[in-house]
């Protein structure tokens, strides 16, 4: 006879009430003998995480070698999946990994610094200075969003002196455009112009573009190229007195740098 059919010939001589209450208990307990063997790998997984603590469940999925946090059955683990496990760094931070180079190409790389200033002055014709020129200096900004000529603001970017020789420009100034524009530096070491015989300046130099608030980001510098510019007025090495040579920065702005009281000093000096 099976449960239920004991259970309602047992009801007859008892209350309804008490066998509804005894029929329900026993519809409602987990059938833990039940066979399992057809159960997916994922079905016994879920039901494990909602009854942790049953002990058949824990005996199947030993059985089976079932890792259910991973949901990957032990047994069935490729070799191929365990050997790129192996190679996953436990660091979960930032792994740095050495370069190894050839000694040849690393003594070529450290002997040749990036040098941002570098310019290749080959296609111009480079003045012969016999006796250095100085120069008194400002650089202004020029403005292209409300004339297309160009608008010169009346304030200096950057002022001082200029020496001009064969070797190149030596600046004694400051630029004015706060941050880090105030380290000297960057005018006494990032400079690479040379006057051509035309009076024109060519070459590549730091140059600080906007000006930085107190409280603000610090700008670094651009390095802009200082080539013939057609609104220039070139320096007139043989007739000294002062020049007016314009730069390229970006679509909207410029600069133009003013050489006055322009004379030749002796290499001394």
């Amino acid at each position: 006879m099976s449960s239920l059919s004991f259970i309602g010939h047992y009801c007859k001589g008892v209350g309804a009430f008490f066998c509804s209450a005894l029929l329900a208990s026993l519809l409602s307990f987990p059938v833990w003998s039940a066979d399992m063997s057809g159960w997916s790998d994922k079905t016994l997984c879920r039901l494990m995480a909602s009854a942790s603590g049953n002990a058949d469940y824990l005996a199947e999925a030993k059985r089976r070698k079932l890792d259910c946090d991973s949901g990957v059955s032990a047994g069935k683990k490729s070799s191929k999946s365990i050997s790129k496990q192996g190679l996953l760094p436990k660091n979960k931070g930032i792994v740095f990994y050495p370069l190894k180079l050839d000694p040849k190409v690393k003594q070529q790389l450290l002997a040749n610094p990036i040098d941002k200033t570098a310019f290749d002055f080959n296609p111009y014709q480079l003045a012969s200075l016999v006796n250095p020129i100085k120069c008194q200096f400002n650089l202004r900004r020029v403005q292209y969003t409300d004339d297309v000529k160009g608008r010169v603001e009346h304030w200096d970017m950057a002022n001082g002196n200029m020496v001009l020789t064969n070797d190149g420009a030596k600046i004694n100034g400051n630029w004015r455009m706060k941050g880090l524009s105030k380290d000297p530096s960057y005018l006494k070491h990032e400079v690479n112009l040379k006057l051509t015989k035309a009076g024109h300046l060519v070459g590549k130099m730091a140059y600080f573009h906007l000006m930085v608030s107190d409280g603000e980001a610090l700008e670094n510098p651009v390095y802009v190229k200082f080539t013939p510019h057609q609104r220039s007025k070139p320096l007139d090495v043989n007739n000294l007195n002062k020049g007016e040579l314009w730069v390229d920065v970006e679509d909207w702005a410029g600069g133009v740098l003013y050489l006055k009281r322009c004379k030749n000093i002796s290499p001394s000096s």
